[in-house]
């Protein structure tokens, strides 16, 4: 398991050798895919510690004269913010300050690379890996405890919504935060929101805008991996947005890809992602699921996510990096969340504009509780308030998973990509009308395959009849299965219908359950056996990733 800890005040020899730097020691198992991009110094009264990537070393290199990480120190002691305000990559770190004892900690601005810090008196912590952590506090001698209110979470929306984890005393940095932590007090600052203000713009020109930052998007990505000779890992789907970062890099001359695709055997995302795969030329990996090994995963990924999202949100993706040789790849390359921000989470702008509200992309409905009323408050609207827990928080939790084996990008999550995006008027976004225009304009040849989406009706405005019939057709046979009462095959990952149809699976969910169950009582008790013992198999896998974390951590 790959990561880091910086701890003071605090024996961390139960994690291996590490290095000891007075007040402050760190132990390091980091990937390692870009290490000359890393930072790792002492000097002058400060310990300056970056892991992941950065696309615009040169910035702060041409501007103090000096080699990329005595210029990132240089940077970030003169203001902290600024520096990471300007950065652009996937990164996590922290500066320690010898001569008052004070820590300053940081995510990327969109949290690429996630980070954790514990803060109690004298004593701190900083770590991609609640797991290292957790091991540090039982060999200190520390007591922590259960975090309800995570396990809340994750039995309703499947993810964290604030910067809550299952151990109480251990917190999330969220996007484009810093925590300074001195004299065991932790202070988080937002040095980074995405913006949200529409800019009044012709189609046309919102075209060229789209283009223009993600053609930038995608080249700081591939030029990354071609700066280290790797080769371009490139997620592939039915979809549209893995599609276009394919696509558009394969038209910029990054050919060298291998496209990556796991799905049901026989489902649309095969058919199309290999269809476009020999189109252009890439080599191709297909994983089916239908072994359903990876539903077996429960303690492997919980323990790899931080208890960060439910454990079968990524399904196959741990397994197929398991089965590469990732070594000859820097990086995975996804199109995350980029039907949401290019496109939009809803079609009413009034809504999308308006104060945040909770409730909407939950999991599961069967249990109700009673939220904090301060979530919601540091988000601008009901559009950012998405984008950060749904889409950060939630879908990208997969890539603490990812991060095992490969760096991971989106050029849809690219700071300055969304950013131009956000300024585009909200009629245009709305119901994909720029993001196919955009591919009709740009890349016609990228709509001349089949929309997952859209029943495998080719992704065209002139299309949007056919989509409506099988849109219909779609419907139409939920409906049969429902009245024969049989689940419905027909998806990306049938997870009902894998579980009715392999008794095996069924019979580990309830070892599982019935092995665990003890570990929490009282009414949060009741509730995961309610949903275990009622809910679809997604509410059922919610309820044993909790105990997963009760498992794990206590």
């Amino acid at each position: 398991m790959h990561g880091f800890l910086a701890a003071g005040n605090m024996d961390i020899e139960c994690l291996g050798q590490y290095t000891d730097m007075g007040q402050c020691k760190q132990y390091n198992h980091l990937l390692n895919k870009f290490p000359k991009d890393q930072v790792f110094l002492d000097e002058e009264g400060q310990i300056s510690f970056l892991d992941g990537y950065v696309h615009n070393k040169e910035c702060f290199c041409l501007s103090a004269g000096k080699d990329w990480q005595h210029a990132f120190a240089e940077a970030m002691r003169t203001d902290v913010g600024k520096c990471l305000r300007i950065m652009r990559g996937g990164f996590c770190g922290y500066i320690y300050n010898e001569q008052d004892a004070s820590l300053v900690a940081y995510t990327d601005q969109i949290s690429t690379k996630s980070l954790y810090y514990y803060a109690d008196e004298e004593r701190w912590m900083v770590s991609c890996s609640i797991p290292y952590m957790a091991a540090v506090l039982k060999a200190n001698g520390v007591t922590y405890h259960f975090n309800e209110m995570a396990a809340r979470y994750m039995l309703t929306y499947g993810y964290m919504l604030d910067d809550s984890t299952f151990v109480k005393e251990i917190h999330r940095l969220l996007p484009g935060q810093l925590v300074r932590i001195k004299n065991g007090s932790a202070e988080v600052e937002r040095y980074y929101a995405i913006p949200d203000g529409e800019v009044q713009m012709s189609e046309l020109e919102a075209v060229e805008r789209i283009d223009f930052a993600f053609r930038e998007a995608v080249r700081r990505e591939f030029e990354k991996d071609r700066e280290y000779g790797y080769r371009h890992l490139v997620d592939l789907s039915g979809g549209l947005d893995s599609r276009m970062v394919s696509w558009v890099a394969h038209d910029m001359g990054y050919t060298d890809q291998l496209n990556v695709t796991y799905c049901r055997y026989g489902y649309m995302d095969e058919i199309i992602s290999g269809r476009i795969a020999n189109y252009l030329g890439h080599e191709y990996v297909f994983k089916p699921l239908d072994d359903i090994g990876w539903m077996y995963d429960i303690d492997e990924i919980v323990l790899r996510n931080n208890g960060a999202a439910l454990y079968t949100g990524i399904t196959g993706g741990d397994r197929l990096l398991k089965t590469l040789n990732t070594d000859q790849f820097g990086m995975e390359h996804t199109g995350m969340i980029g039907d949401a921000v290019l496109s939009t989470f809803y079609h009413d702008r009034e809504f999308n504009y308006g104060k945040p509200k909770l409730g909407l992309h939950r999991y599961s409905t069967r249990l109700s509780y009673t939220w904090p009323d301060d979530i919601t408050q540091e988000y601008s609207c009901q559009e950012m308030f998405a984008i950060y827990t749904r889409g950060i928080l939630g879908a990208q939790s997969s890539y603490i998973i990812r991060q095992h084996y490969v760096e991971t990008a989106s050029p849809f999550m690219d700071v300055d990509f969304l950013e131009t995006v956000f300024s585009i008027p909200f009629a245009y976004r709305n119901r994909h009308h720029i993001y196919l225009k955009w591919m009709s304009k740009k890349y016609p040849g990228a709509t001349q395959f089949g929309w997952e989406k859209w029943g495998g009706v080719k992704p065209r405005e002139d299309h949007i009849f056919f989509r409506k019939v099988k849109t219909t057709q779609k419907l139409l046979w939920q409906t049969v299965c429902k009245a024969l009462k049989r689940q419905n095959s027909d998806n990306m990952n049938p997870l009902d219908f894998w579980y009715q149809e392999k008794p095996g699976i069924q019979e580990y969910y309830r070892e599982y359950f019935d092995g665990n169950r003890s570990r929490i009582s009282g009414a949060l008790g009741k509730d995961i056996s309610l949903m275990f013992e009622k809910g679809n198999v997604t509410e059922k896998s919610m309820a044993l990733t909790v105990l997963g974390a009760a498992k794990l951590y206590f």
